[in-house]
C-alpha cells in the first residue's frame, strides 16, 4: 500500500425542489420513492478543496461502480462514517444512476427506508438542506505551477454519502477568541493537529 495513501472527500450540493419533497414527505399518500439528484463529481478542473481528478482515472473508477449500481449494492451513508466501507447499518441511500454530461458526473440516488434513511427523510421534512460527498481512496501529487493536488493513478471510488456541509474545514474565530480579530478564516484539513499549528500562527501573526 502506498503510504500517501489517504481518504479524498469531495462535497457537492444536491440540487432538487426543497418544496416538492417536503410536499411530497408530508403526503400520507405519496409511497415514494423520494429521489435526489445533481452533480456527483467532476473531473479535470480544481474543486473547493484545491484537487484535481484526470478525467481518466475518474472515468474508470466510475465504470467500476456502474457494477455496484446494477447489483443495487451501491449504497451510502449519512455522513461520512469512520470505516472505508458501507456497512447496512449505515445505509442511507442507494444510488440509482451514474451519468457523464462532460467532465460533470451527475447521479440519481433514492432515500431508503432505514433508520438513517429515516433520519435523512426527517430533516428534508423541514426543509434542511444536504449535499452529496464522493469518498474515496489514493493518494494525490502537489503540482505547483497549478496551485493542485493531482489525483494519482491509484485512486479507489469507495461510495457517496448523504452530508450537511463542504468536506473544506474552516476555523472561524470571533470577536474575543483571539486579540479581538473579527471573521479570521483559514482553510485547514479535518485535523486536530492542523487545527492546533493554525491557531498557533494566528496568536502569533495577529
Amino acid at each position: 500500500m502506498n503510504n500517501n495513501q489517504k481518504v479524498l472527500r469531495e462535497y457537492f450540493s444536491l440540487d432538487y425542489n426543497k418544496q416538492t419533497i417536503q410536499e411530497q414527505l408530508n403526503d400520507p399518500n405519496f409511497k415514494g420513492p423520494f429521489i435526489l439528484e445533481g452533480i456527483f463529481q467532476e473531473s479535470g478542473v480544481k474543486n473547493q478543496n484545491g484537487r484535481t481528478y484526470p478525467h481518466p482515472i475518474l472515468e474508470r473508477e466510475v465504470n467500476k461502480y456502474q457494477e455496484f449500481i446494477k447489483e443495487g449494492r451501491a449504497y451510502g451513508a449519512l455522513d461520512h462514517p469512520e470505516s472505508s466501507v458501507v456497512t447496512l447499518d449505515d445505509a442511507c441511500h442507494l444510488v440509482q444512476e451514474l451519468y457523464w454530461q462532460g467532465n460533470k458526473l451527475f447521479g440519481k440516488t433514492k432515500i431508503l427506508d432505514t433508520t438513517k434513511g429515516k433520519n435523512l427523510k426527517a430533516i428534508l421534512k423541514e426543509g434542511g438542506k444536504v449535499g452529496i460527498s464522493s469518498r474515496s481512496f489514493g493518494s494525490t501529487t502537489l503540482k505547483v505551477d497549478e496551485d493542485a493536488e493531482i489525483v494519482n493513478e491509484d485512486l479507489q471510488l469507495l461510495a457517496f454519502d448523504i452530508v450537511s456541509s463542504p468536506s473544506v474545514a474552516k476555523a472561524i474565530l470571533s470577536e474575543g477568541i483571539v486579540h479581538h480579530k473579527k471573521n479570521i478564516i483559514i482553510p485547514v484539513d479535518i485535523n486536530l493537529k492542523n487545527i492546533n499549528e493554525s491557531l498557533d500562527y494566528i496568536i502569533k501573526n495577529f
